[in-house]
């Protein structure tokens, strides 16, 4: 497993562990089990996938749909048992991926109960997949990738995790930057460790938040690394806005 512009530090090389680790196969609709991988094999979780299809659609209608209610920043309150996340969601960049996100998730309560299953100081938080008991929720079809779209994983922003051998293979696991991760944007088209993960919004309060979920104690269970040794939960994921 390759990212772009990745760094030598130590933070850096984990958020890029943690995104190959739980989005090799736990985040993907041909998966059912979250994958058994350590970290000293990170590309393991995909060796036996050999087909891979994705859809242009969500639930029947078009993944670039960009209604919203009219809205192009809707927006979302995470509530978690460490506080609210207010997030600004940019329908205009990312109209495939913030479809997906309401239509296919906050609409229909997917993320309420789930919990934050990766999280780093200064580097970020991943969730939206997994229950406290590390059962994973049933996902809907993997979206087209809009990495293209100008966005940045800079400090702030939230962005889709997926499988990083595959291009188009987000479904619900999204991660909040805590930090500037240059290693996850997109610089090319040529291969997925080139393409980036897609920016479709930012915080816009609740920051603090998000800064103390990364740090809270963290242990190693079955495959997964930097897991919160309390549950860090997701109570609801309500559109405001």
């Amino acid at each position: 497993m390759k990212f772009p512009h990745l760094s030598s530090s130590a933070a850096v090389f984990g958020l890029a562990v943690c995104l190959g680790l739980f989005s090799a196969g736990c985040g993907s609709s041909d998966s059912a089990d979250p994958p058994a991988v350590s970290i000293n094999d990170p590309g393991s979780g995909t060796s036996d996938r050999t087909s891979h299809t994705v859809s242009t659609d969500i639930d029947g209608k078009s993944a670039a749909r960009s209604d919203f209610r009219g809205e192009e920043f809707p927006e979302v309150i995470l509530k978690t048992t460490q506080g609210d996340i207010h997030l600004k969601l940019d329908a205009k960049k990312a109209p495939a991926t913030v479809d997906n996100f309401l239509t296919n998730y906050i609409s229909t309560g997917h993320y309420d109960g789930t919990v934050f299953h990766y999280v780093q100081p200064d580097g970020m938080i991943l969730g939206g997949l997994f229950d406290p008991s590390m059962n994973p929720r049933e996902t809907k079809s993997e979206i087209q990738n809009e990495a293209t779209n100008g966005l940045k994983n800079k400090r702030g922003t939230i962005a889709m995790s997926r499988d990083p051998s595959f291009i188009h293979s987000s479904t619900c696991q999204f991660f909040i930057n805590g930090a500037d991760n240059k290693a996850f944007d997109h610089i090319g088209t040529d291969d997925s460790s080139s393409f980036g993960y897609c920016v479709f919004g930012e915080v816009i309060e609740g920051m603090e938040v998000v800064d103390a979920i990364s740090k809270v104690e963290v242990k190693s269970s079955d495959g997964f690394v930097n897991l919160p040794r309390e549950p860090v939960k997701i109570l609801s994921a309500r559109r405001v806005k």
